[in-house]
């Protein structure tokens, strides 16, 4: 099969997080999950993958399949452990790992790096971890933005002592659902990805009142829009 050659393609959980670019009327909806547009004469791809690491690994590995992109740039909304990270702020994700994979040992956790399962050198889950690949001559907005850590978690957290383990053990600036499996598909077939991401509220005890998800939208959006010439 001949791969169909893409400039961009942006990797992202849900529509909600990119209907701004959506409402600019440029991309075509060509399956269930992809949608299509052109700028400068070169193909722009966005694959709305679904929440969480499975469904993100796996229809990005099934995309990938049919396509080749040049670029891979993963978006979307996040929660802040750092509180010095303002609600709508916009960052360049540098580097993802797991926020929860391992086992709990009564009020303690321990990854399978802790319990020696999973040697720290292993390609497939470096611990230290799937980093971005670097972007400033491709794409100098992104540069300007600040650099954080993240975690990808299966689920958000809001219970305070394991937020504050979180913090204890990983010293992560974020948390996200997908960010390490997009690093890790695109590590695996040698392409350049990229992370960016909004803050739409912080890392506590749940309270959605605080939660500005329409305000980390739209400046989501604003960037990528601008930064990527949409």
């Amino acid at each position: 099969m001949t791969k169909l050659p893409v400039h961009i393609l942006f990797v992202v959980a849900s529509k909600i997080e990119v209907k701004p670019m959506l409402n600019l009327g440029m991309f075509k909806q060509v399956t269930a999950d992809v949608y299509v547009a052109e700028s400068n004469g070169k193909a722009i791809h966005l694959l709305v993958a679904g929440m969480g690491m499975l469904v993100t690994a796996a229809k990005l590995s099934y995309y990938l399949e049919q396509h080749q992109p040049e670029w891979v740039v993963d978006i979307g909304i996040a929660g802040a452990f750092n509180r010095n990270l303002c609600i709508g702020e916009v960052v360049n994700v540098t580097s993802e790992t797991y926020g929860d994979f391992g086992v709990e040992d009564d009020d303690d956790f321990k990854d399978f790096f802790d319990l020696g399962f999973i040697e720290t050198k292993e390609d497939a889950f470096t611990y230290g971890l799937q980093k971005a690949t670097p972007c400033a001559y491709i794409f100098p907005l992104v540069h300007e933005l600040k650099q954080v850590n993240s975690l990808t978690v299966n689920k958000v957290h809001g219970k305070e002592h394991s937020i504050q383990r979180l913090m204890n053990k990983y010293n992560a600036d974020i948390e996200n659902m997908e960010g390490l499996a997009v690093f890790y598909v695109c590590a695996l077939r040698n392409l350049p990805c990229i992370e960016i991401r909004s803050i739409s509220n912080y890392v506590e005890k749940r309270n959605k009142e605080n939660w500005d998800i329409n305000t980390a939208v739209e400046r989501l959006n604003e960037f990528i829009i601008q930064n990527f010439k949409l």
